[in-house]
């Protein structure tokens, strides 16, 4: 029987529900991986970021809050997130593009690339962690990984009550090794993660 799990996220209901508290933590109180995605972006000033897996897009709005000059695109697979993206954010470059579609003279074009909550979410972080570096972006931030002393696996659970996803746990030490292996430094903030050659 196939795994369907990997199209839960296509689910218009959900991304209401994550717009809602982004918009909630944009006005109130930002998360601290918000904080250190801040910080980050302080430290290494890109000029501008393509967000993969970028939900409902709440990234632009705290982009354009706290870097105004930052050019901000916006990809995620699934047509419900960005369908929703495009009518909050008005003016804001989203497109419908799933990890796998990005190609080096694509990923070329951007200082940084953002994985907010991508590899998290994926049966197989590993391989698509391989695939975004193959194509040799000049910097990445890597948000919230999920890393594990034992083999690097994944876990199912219900997301806002409501989706049944995965939860990859990557082993550590191949984590690291992957980075290198394409020829990154690592610097690690509360498991937030900057790659750069």
């Amino acid at each position: 029987m196939e795994d369907n799990t990997i199209e839960s996220w296509k689910n218009k209901e959900i991304f209401n529900i994550q717009l809602e508290l982004n918009i909630k933590e944009l006005n109130d109180n930002y998360p601290s991986h918000w904080l250190d995605f801040i910080q980050f972006l302080n430290i290494h000033k890109p000029q501008s970021m393509l967000d993969v897996g970028c939900g409902c897009g709440a990234f632009s709005e705290l982009c354009n809050k706290e870097f105004p000059g930052l050019k901000y695109v916006g990809v995620d697979y699934a047509e419900e997130a960005i369908e929703i993206a495009k009518e909050q954010w008005k003016g804001v470059n989203f497109m419908v593009k799933d990890y796998k579609e990005l190609d080096k003279e694509f990923i070329s074009e951007f200082d940084l690339i953002h994985m907010g909550a991508l590899l998290d979410v994926l049966p197989n972080g590993d391989e698509a962690l391989e695939y975004i570096l193959s194509l040799s972006p000049k910097q990445v931030l890597i948000g919230r990984v999920k890393l594990t002393d034992n083999g690097s696996h994944t876990s199912k659970y219900l997301a806002y009550d409501k989706i049944t996803t995965y939860a990859f746990n990557h082993n550590q030490e191949n984590f690291i090794k992957i980075c290198k292996k394409y020829g990154y430094d690592v610097m690690n903030l509360n498991n937030n993660f900057y790659l750069k050659k």
